[in-house]
C-alpha cells in the first residue's frame, strides 16, 4: 500500500510518499520520496508538494491507499491547513484517512537507529512554553503530552533531546539529556517520521481534527481584547 504523508505543524511544509508491506499496522515501512518546503503559505505550498512528491514516486494519486497527516501539536494555522487539505484530498480521491501526533513524527527518525531508545520531543510552543513528549522503542510514555516552561520540565535519566524547541531552549534543557548539534536533520518534523510513527487506521474525516493541547493563540488575544465580546 501507498501512502501519501504530509506535515505544516512546524517551521516546514514536509510531505512524503511511503510503501507499507503487509497489513498497515504491522507491515515495513519504506520512503519513497519525500519533499520539504519552508512553511510560509502553506496554503499554496502544500498540494503542490503532494503532487511534486508522487510525482518523483513515480505514482499516481489513483494508486494511493491512504493520506496520512499530521495533527499537531504545533502552529494553530498550519495544522488546520494540513488538517483540511488532506479532508479535501481524501474526499476527492475516494482515500481512507489516518492521522499522527507531530511529536511521535519528530521523535521517530532518531528511534529507528539503533543507537537511541529513549527520546524526548520538544516542540517550540511559543509564548514561553514547549510541547514535549517520551518515547521508547515500545511507544510513547504514558505521562502524554506536557505543555511547560523549559525551566520547569524534569525528566529521569538522560534522553536524546530534539526539535525546534531543543534548539531555541538548549542552554535551559541541556542538562536533562543529550541535544544534537542545531544543524542536525533530527530537530525537524518530517512527512517520513511520520509515515514511520502513526497509526495507519482509517479515521472518519471528523476525526481529522487539529489536537491543540492548549489554547489557541488566537483565542487568547481574542479574551484580552476589552472589545472583542461588545
Amino acid at each position: 500500500m501507498l501512502v501519501l504523508a504530509f506535515d505544516s505543524s512546524t517551521n516546514d511544509v514536509s510531505v512524503a510518499v511511503a510503501r507499507v508491506a503487509g497489513e498497515p499496522s504491522e507491515g515495513r515501512r519504506e520512503i519513497l520520496t519525500e519533499i520539504s518546503v519552508p512553511s510560509r503559505g502553506a496554503s499554496e505550498a502544500l498540494l503542490p508538494a503532494a503532487h511534486a512528491a508522487l510525482g518523483l514516486a513515480g505514482a499516481p494519486l489513483e494508486d494511493v491507499g491512504r493520506i496520512l497527516v499530521g495533527v499537531g501539536p504545533g502552529t494553530f494555522t498550519g495544522i488546520r491547513i494540513a488538517a483540511a487539505a488532506a479532508r479535501s484530498l481524501a474526499l476527492a480521491a475516494g482515500v481512507p484517512l489516518s492521522k499522527g501526533s507531530t511529536l511521535a513524527a519528530l521523535a521517530a527518525p532518531a528511534l529507528a537507529s539503533a543507537e537511541e531508545s529513549d527520546v524526548l520531543a520538544v516542540i517550540d510552543a511559543r509564548r514561553r512554553q514547549i510541547f514535549v513528549q517520551r518515547f521508547t522503542a515500545e511507544g510513547a510514555s504514558p505521562g502524554g503530552i506536557l505543555c511547560v516552561h523549559p525551566g520547569g520540565l524534569r525528566v529521569d535519566g538522560a534522553p536524546l533531546i530534539v526539535g525546534d524547541g531543543a534548539v531555541r531552549y538548549g542552554e535551559v534543557l541541556s542538562g536533562l539529556g543529550r541535544i544534537p548539534d542545531d544543524a542536525s536533520p533530527l530537530h525537524r518534523v518530517t512527512a517520513s517520521g511520520l509515515a514511520l510513527s502513526a497509526d495507519l487506521s482509517p479515521v472518519l474525516a471528523a476525526e481529522v481534527v487539529p489536537l491543540y493541547v492548549r489554547e489557541p493563540d488566537a483565542e487568547v488575544r481574542r479574551d484580552l481584547n476589552p472589545w472583542s465580546k461588545a
